[in-house]
């Protein structure tokens, strides 16, 4: 059979039977080397030699429940599409540098339980072992990881919970769809509103690209609801109007500075992130999930963004 069918049908490297995701097997294979080379470490540096390989060659199909869902060719394709448009990116770099270190995060999500701080330390130390070819250090690799790691655990579901769980109902579904909808409107109207207030021009461009942005993803949000066959949530939250009126009271009597502005902003997309994270805790539909995903790295891409603004403008008001 020809490689690419191969990879395609994610055989079992060892049986060649279907099934041996390619991601899952390198993480076990990973999580059984490092147990392998620690158990056989009492018998000195040949010994954790030996225990490395026979570790690796037992764990290799030990991560395959965990990460069978994580296909490393959406991923990269993933990220290619974006990398260079995130706030850790560097001109002049190109995904093959990024690359490893995004499949460094998501490979090491299926590997390690917990969060991607909890074993940073430990992720720092293995870097240099599986960059590979890129130039990155750890610490300009490690915003990458870390993306890639977020991603896997909202888009896939947290470590050594079970994939296959049961989805909420179709009404369950459009409630939480309804609320990301309300949120949605609230960041196209919010950012619509200071874009008029502001006079810097680049922030008013930036407000009114994101403002678009809501409204596609509203747009996107409310196909679904009408998919799933519920009623459409009209207008956004009460939180969200007293919030955008405070600004467009504020703001049009010269109340608001761009420091202001920005601070508003930042609070407005920390709601909407914690309205994402809450929707994404639930047991939703995978398509819906990957789309949720999709929109709450949008959120989250955006309010670093501001938040950088927010700090420069501070500085510069010092």
């Amino acid at each position: 059979m020809a490689k690419a069918e191969e990879r395609e049908l994610n055989l079992d490297p060892i049986t060649h039977e279907m099934g041996a995701h390619p991601v899952g097997t390198g993480l076990g294979a990973t999580g059984g080397a490092m147990a392998g080379a620690a158990i056989g470490g009492v018998g000195g540096p040949v010994g954790a030699a030996v225990g490395l390989i026979a570790g690796a060659a037992i764990g290799g199909l030990g991560g395959k429940a965990v990460a069978e869902a994580v296909r490393p060719t959406v991923e990269h394709a993933y990220w290619r599409d974006r990398y260079a448009e995130e706030p850790y990116y560097q001109v002049g770099r190109r995904y093959d540098d990024y690359g490893p270190a995004y499949e460094y995060g998501w490979t090491s999500w299926g590997l390690y339980p917990g969060s991607f701080e909890r074993v940073e330390s430990d992720l720092g130390l293995h870097w240099d072992a599986w960059r590979g070819g890129s130039p990155l250090t750890w610490p300009e690799a490690r915003p990458a990881a870390r993306a890639a790691w977020e991603r896997a655990s909202l888009a896939y579901g947290p470590v050594g919970e079970p994939l296959a769980r049961e989805n909420i109902n179709a009404d369950d579904v459009v409630r939480v769809l309804n609320s990301l909808l309300e949120t949605s409107r609230d960041g196209e109207m919010g950012f619509r509103d200071v874009a008029e207030h502001t006079v810097t021009p680049s922030l008013q461009s930036m407000f009114r690209a994101r403002a678009q942005e809501c409204a596609a993803s509203a747009a996107e949000l409310q196909q679904q609801v009408d998919r799933f066959g519920g009623s459409v949530a009209q207008g956004g939250t009460t939180l969200g109007a007293l919030h955008r009126g405070w600004v467009a009271v504020r703001g049009s009597l010269g109340g608001l500075s761009d420091l202001a502005m920005l601070a508003e902003c930042e609070r407005g997309e920390e709601a909407a992130l914690a309205r994402y994270s809450h929707a994404l805790q639930q047991a939703l539909p995978q398509d819906v999930r990957v789309m949720v995903v999709r929109q709450w790295q949008g959120v989250q891409r955006h309010h670093d963004m501001v938040r950088r603004l927010r700090e420069q403008e501070r500085e510069r008001n010092v």
